[in-house]
Order: C-alpha cells, then sequence, then structure tokens
C-alpha cells in the first residue's frame, strides 16, 4: 500500500498534524516549558518514515534543572499497543506481576530506552492507522526513556529526557523498586537536540503493522559484529562444559545436570535433570552421538546412548508420556509435585526423532527412541480439543493440570515429524487442527504466552513451535498460508530481539566483557533480561530466508549466533570475580535495571551449550563458518 504522509502546522500552537491523504493520523504536540524555545523539523526517510529533530533551547535566566520530552498523540483510540519485549496490549494474560496496563497508581509508565528492543519504542494501532515513535540510541548509559500515555480517545506516544523510570522501576520477577531518575541542569542559551523517527503506516491486517518499525530500526542499527570463537573451537568448548561440568551419575542416572551454580567459594552441580528446556539431555546426548561421528570418539558414543538409554528405558509412563524431569525416577522429588509439559515432551520427541536416525548411523539400532517419540505424540492425540487445543502440563496420570497458553503449540512439529516418518494422517489432522488453534491467538491477541516455564505471562519462547510448525506444515503440505503465517510467527519473535547496541561503563561485567546487546532476545514480560534463546530457532530463521527470499532473516540469524557466542568460558574468563569452567556461558545478561544490572545472572545452565553445539550439528559448520562473511561486513542491505 503506498503511503503519502503530510504534515502542517496546527493554527492555535505549535504543534504539527500529520495526514495520510485527508485522514488524519495524528498530531506531534507542542512542548510546554515556556522556559525553552522548540523548533522541530522533519525529513522524510523512506515511505512512512521520518526523523523528526526537535532542538530545545533554554532562555531561563539561570541554571536549572528541566526535562524535556517529544509526543505524538494519535487520532485514534489504540485497539493494540507495545514497548517490544516490555508491554504487548497491557500484559493482561498471566498471574505474574509485571508491568499491566498503561498506568500505575495513576502515573504512566516511563521506561529506559534500554530496556526496550528498539530504542524507546512505542507502538500502537487503530481503525486501520498505526504508529511507532523510537529514539536513537546513544553512545553510553545516559540518554532517554518511553512511555504510552492514555489520553481521551487517543494515546500519546512520549520520548522523555533525561532517563528515567517512573513511578516504580520494575528490577526482578514481579519486584519493584523505587523510581529511577535523573537530573539534567541546563544553564542559560544552552541548546539539545534531540533526534527520533516516526512510523507511520495503514494496515488491513491488525497485529501486523509493527514489522515496519522492526524492519527500520534494524537497518538503521545493523552494524559489524565479532564472534568470540570460531564454529570448531565452539563444538570443543560445548563437548568440555557437557562432559566436565554437566555430565552427572546419580543413581541410575546417567546424563546432565541442569548447570551449575556459585555457592560462595565454588561453582557446583545443581541437583535437576531435566529432557528439555533447561536442562536439554536429549539434545545434548543427540550432540555426543554426532560428536562419535565425527571424531570417533567412543567416550561420547557412550554417553549419549546412555543418556537415551535411560530416559526410553525408565522414564516412559504407560499413557505415552514420560517423565520430563528425571528427579522423581530416582526418587529424591515428590511425586506428589510432578507435572509433565508441552515444552519438555514437545522437545523431547523431536530429539528422539533425531536420535534413532543418529544411533543408526552410528552403528546402532535402537527403535524405542522413536516408539518413545510416537508415544508422545499419541498422547497429544489423545488429549486434543475438537477446536484443536492441546494444554500445557499433566498429572502423571494424563489427567489435565494447566490446559492453557500457547506453549501447547510445542506438540506439534514432532506431530507433523511423526506424519513424515510413518504417513499416519491422524498426525497430519492434529498438526494442522492445533496449529490452527495456536496461531490463532497469536493472530488475534498480538501475542503468545506460557513458553518460558519459570513464568506465567506473555512471552517469547512460546511463539518458537508456531515459527517451527509453520515451517514444517508448508514442506509437508505445499499450503503457502502455512508460510505466511511462520513469517508471522517469526515477525512476532523479532520484537524481542534487540535492534541496538547499549554502551555499558567499565566496572560493570557487561562493560568489562564488551557486550553487544544487538541481536540478543529477551526472555518474557515478567523476566527483563536478554539472554541467547535465539540459537533454537536460527535454523529457522535461516530456512525462512530461503523461502520467502527475504534476507533478513538471515541477518537477524547471523546476529543471534554472534551474540549467542559473547561470554563463552575458555577456561580463563573471569566475570565478577569468579574463573568460569571451560564451555560455560552465563544463562542471564542484565541489560536493564534488573537484579544485579548492568551484569551477569551467574547462572551457568546447560541450555545455551545444547542450542549452539544443535545449531552446528543441524546447520552444518560450514554455512555457520560462512556467518563470518557477514559478521565483518554488517550483512547486506536486500529486501524484498
Amino acid at each position: 500500500m503506498t503511503i503519502k504522509i503530510n504534515w502542517k502546522q496546527r493554527e492555535h500552537d505549535n504543534g504539527y498534524r500529520f495526514l495520510l491523504g485527508e485522514r488524519t493520523i495524528g498530531d506531534v504536540l507542542p512542548f510546554e516549558d515556556e522556559r525553552f524555545a522548540v523548533t522541530d523539523t522533519f525529513e522524510p526517510l523512506r515511505e512512512g518514515l521520518l526523523q523528526w529533530t526537535r532542538q530545545f533551547t533554554y532562555r531561563g535566566e539561570s541554571t536549572a534543572p528541566s526535562k524535556l520530552s517529544m509526543d505524538f498523540a494519535t487520532d485514534y483510540e489504540p485497539e493494540y499497543y507495545m514497548i517490544p519485549s516490555v508491554t504487548y496490549n497491557g500484559n493482561g494474560w498471566g498471574s505474574g506481576l509485571e508491568p499491566k496496563g498503561l498506568v500505575r497508581d495513576g502515573q504512566p509508565w516511563v521506561f529506559a530506552w534500554h530496556r526496550a528492543a528498539v530504542a524507546g519504542a512505542t507502538y500502537s494501532e487503530g481503525g486501520g492507522i498505526s504508529v511507532a515513535l523510537f529514539g536513537e540510541p546513544p553512545l553510553d548509559m545516559q540518554g532517554f526513556s518511553c512511555s504510552l500515555v492514555p489520553a481521551a480517545g487517543r494515546i500519546i506516544h512520549r520520548l522523555i529526557w533525561p532517563v528515567a523510570e517512573t513511578p516504580a522501576t520494575y528490577y526482578y520477577r514481579d519486584h519493584y523498586s523505587e523510581a529511577f531518575e535523573v537530573e539534567r541542569t541546563f544553564v542559560p542559551g544552552e541548546t539539545f537536540t534531540a533526534r527520533a523517527f516516526l512510523a507511520l503506516n495503514a494496515y488491513t491486517e491488525p497485529r501486523t503493522a509493527w514489522r515496519m518499525m522492526l524492519e527500520e530500526a534494524w537497518r538503521m542499527q545493523q552494524h559489524p559484529l565479532q564472534v568470540w570463537f570460531e564454529p570448531e573451537r565452539i563444538w570443543e568448548l560445548g563437548m568440555a562444559y557437557a562432559k566436565n561440568s554437566l555430565w552427572a551419575e546419580d543413581g541410575d542416572f546417567r546424563g546432565f545436570a541442569i548447570g551449575r551454580y556459585w555457592d560462595g567459594e565454588k561453582w557446583v552441580q545443581r541437583r535437576h535433570y531435566e529432557i528439555g528446556w533447561c536442562g536439554q539431555n536429549a539434545s545434548l546426548a543427540n550432540s555426543m552421538l554426532v560428536d562419535y561421528l565425527n571424531s570417533g570418539n567412543e567416550d561420547s558414543l557412550h554417553r549419549g546412548l546412555a543418556v537415551l538409554d535411560n530416559w526410553t528405558a525408565s522414564g516412559r509412563l504407560p499413557n505415552g508420556m514420560i517423565h520430563c524431569h528425571y528427579d522423581y525416577v530416582i526418587g529424591f522429588e515428590s511425586a506428589e509435585r510432578e507435572v509433565q509439559d508441552a515444552c519438555n515432551l514437545g522437545t523431547a520427541a523431536l530429539n528422539l526423532f533425531e536420535a534413532e536416525e543418529l544411533a543408526r548411523r552410528c552403528g546402532v539400532e535402537r527403535p524405542i527412541y522413536r516408539e518413545t517419540a510416537l508415544g508422545i505424540c499419541d498422547f497429544a492425540l489423545s488429549v486434543q480439543s475438537p477446536e484443536g487445543q492441546i494444554g500445557k502440563s499433566w498429572k502423571y496420570d494424563g489427567t489435565p493440570h494447566d490446559p492453557e497458553g500457547t506453549v501447547g503449540c510445542f506438540l506439534i512439529p514432532p506431530m507433523v515429524k511423526a506424519y513424515e516418518l510413518t504417513g499416519n494422517e491422524a498426525y497430519l489432522h492434529g498438526a494442522e487442527l492445533g496449529y490452527r488453534y495456536y496461531i490463532r491467538e497469536l493472530l488475534e491477541n498480538g501475542y503468545t504466552t506460557a513458553g518460558a516455564l519459570d513464568t506465567y505471562c506473555v512471552d517469547k519462547e512460546s511463539s518458537i513451535p508456531l515459527l517451527k510448525a509453520g515451517l514444517a506444515l508448508f514442506q509437508i503440505t505445499g499450503k503457502r498460508t502455512y508460510l505466511e503465517w511462520a513469517e508471522h510467527a517469526a515477525w512476532y519473535l523479532a520484537t524481542w530481539q534487540w535492534h541496538h547496541t547499549v554502551g555499558y561503563d567499565a566496572g560493570t561485567a557487561l562493560g568489562d566483557m564488551g557486550y553487544d546487546t544487538f541481536g540478543g532476545t529477551a526472555v518474557s514480560t515478567q523476566h527483563h533480561h536478554i539472554d541467547p534463546f535465539a540459537l533454537v530457532f536460527i535454523e529457522d530463521w535461516l530456512e525462512l530466508a530461503e523461502l520467502t527470499g527475504n534476507r533478513i532473516w538471515r541477518d537477524r540469524a547471523i546476529a543471534a549466533w554472534a551474540n549467542a557466542t559473547i561470554g563463552i568460558s575458555d577456561g580463563s574468563l573471569t566475570l565478577m570475580g569468579k574463573l568460569r569452567p571451560e564451555g560455560s556461558q552465563d544463562e542471564g545478561f542484565l541489560h536493564t535495571r534488573w537484579g544485579d544490572k548492568f551484569n551477569v545472572s551467574q547462572w551457568l545452565v546447560a541450555w545455551p551449550t545444547a542450542f549452539r553445539l544443535e545449531v552446528l550439528r543441524r546447520v552444518g559448520m560450514e554455512v555457520v563458518e560462512e556467518f563470518e562473511l557477514n559478521l565483518a561486513s554488517g550483512g547486506e542491505d536486500e529486501r524484498r
């Protein structure tokens, strides 16, 4: 759709009205502090995108503190709004205490620019028109904040200088601290220039027009990236961490602990054994089999088979599910607390299908791996509703524990694989029915839910199977709608990916390690930190780039890979005064005022290692090595 944007100064003040043809989009509001002379200029950059520059000149007679702002008021009441990675239409879904709605105690929420995945970005849509306002990232930790302010019949997109977080700072899951505010003083005659970007768009499909903001912000901030290690070295480090730091022998369990934590003196294993999600036993076992195929290392073969054999021999349940946590098999956790969840079950099934093929290539027949995976798929079919809903979690006997959340879609990709392997139409029917149910949640709500199992909220992880299943169904059926829906899920995932670099101060862990936020992804609206979880859909973004011809997906995948290599220890890395074990990496990078702000989580969990190895074994070393060319050049500006 051709977008012709015009603007004119309003008659009664120094504001400006913006129009799409004859229709009013909204107004740039005048700055109301009479101590400042203000000049606004607008420069069209691309269709629907303008650079807005506002110059403030302080004409007060004495030095004084001041707050500056840039306001754009829409001409519609919002039907949907977003601050990327922070709020999705007010975060109304779920039981968490994360920021809800637009206000707290009658005051609008104000968030620092570095808390959002696009610098200080706010987005809203209504009546076929969308507005996005975002800022220019500063070079240091100073900068600005953003806010969406409710007004009668409209909403105000606001940027604020200096940086602040009010009326409270969301600093840890479900916890708040006092407001954060910085004082900025001006001397007589001082000039301050602020630059922002307006993306104004007409749309026909709701909950889609945010793509323009994401595309433009990415294009503006894309830059050459550095990886910490070459692919071969990353494989070596991953094997070292899995074998030397995660491997556990506990009763009859042989496999990988969920991670290591600091006990005050040293890094120790956490006694918890999970097949998917954070523990990733099945994926790590498959990487052990691939290591044997590549190197002939018998130790890797024995470990990989031991993990898979244990889980399929002792972890299966009569109803087709498996124990998601081996803790309950060996009895150190109470069986009364046990539930099996769609995330772990779906991840396990996909890896077990892969494991059967890998074992055969290793010269070992293990039909039980496929049988176990099919059992999981059969269970999913048995509990699926006529509408397609599968559920989030179940008790030991298969009775529902929690039916809600998009997370149920994790069981769709293995159903597609089951159909591919067996030709049984029941699997394809269940997959298509389930996919249509869960993609509808994203299309209608503009968010997905309940995939990050330590929260219960709007999140990133629950949309990953929407991308994977959409691609798989397109490849199996040839129905282009599935590809379009997969790309829509990819755009939603992109709202969680960092489009800018934050310059952290020396003396913080992030500053000292040279951490680049660009390409990383945040977790959920309840957990505000960056992690390298995008590793798990790098393969899918690469496939999407090939299928659609849209180069941005390859660029995003490469940036995610580069970000995910930051902080891998070669055995000599010291952060926050603690030497990291070889191959380890922190789960969380505290990019904003969260926890021990601007530092790292000090939780050396298993999944980053597992997912990097997964990328290397599925995408291929050679393909990842080619990433280097793009990283050196900063990617190519090729768009559809």
